[in-house]
């Protein structure tokens, strides 16, 4: 009898330890679907980036467990763009980033005082919001805005 106790004891420890690790596993092995692209402009000269950029940081990645990835195009130096391209051209985005017209990014450039040449996609310290599924520009601002704006915008574009 005492040994009938015991195994049903261990029987009931075991069962309960296979279920909470079937449980835990099934929910750390479900990563979120992917709904929107921040692809992120930035630059070691760029000052908007120096003074923002672990902010934004800090306010960003916690969004990559709710369905946002982060693309960084880095626009340092010749060799860095280079290299961004290559990577963008790889996942789709090239033509989003480089070859779209982005209707009020120059306004932004020159509030951030941030225009490198006269190409647009050159803007550092700018992110670009993009639809996973369709490529398609959602919206665009600087890193330098408040907290409060980065959450609404994040929180927004995920919600559609």
């Amino acid at each position: 009898m005492k040994n009938l106790k015991l195994i049903t004891a261990l029987f009931l420890m075991a069962t309960s330890f296979v279920s909470y690790g079937q449980e835990t596993s099934s929910t750390q092995s479900t990563t979120p679907e992917i709904k929107v692209i921040a692809v992120v402009n930035r630059a070691n000269w760029c000052g908007v980036c120096k003074a923002h950029g672990e902010k934004f940081g800090n306010n960003i990645m916690p969004y990559t467990t709710k369905g946002l990835a982060i693309v960084m195009n880095d626009l340092t130096n010749e060799t860095t763009i280079a290299k961004s391209k290559a990577d963008l051209k790889k996942s789709s985005l090239y033509k989003t980033i480089y070859k779209t017209n982005r209707k009020g990014v120059g306004r932004m450039m020159q509030v951030c005082g941030i225009v490198h040449g006269k190409d647009k996609s050159m803007a550092s310290g700018i992110v670009t919001f993009i639809d996973a599924k369709t490529f398609n520009v959602l919206s665009e601002t600087s890193i330098a805005i408040t907290d409060l704006e980065m959450k609404t915008i994040i929180d927004n574009l995920l919600k559609l």
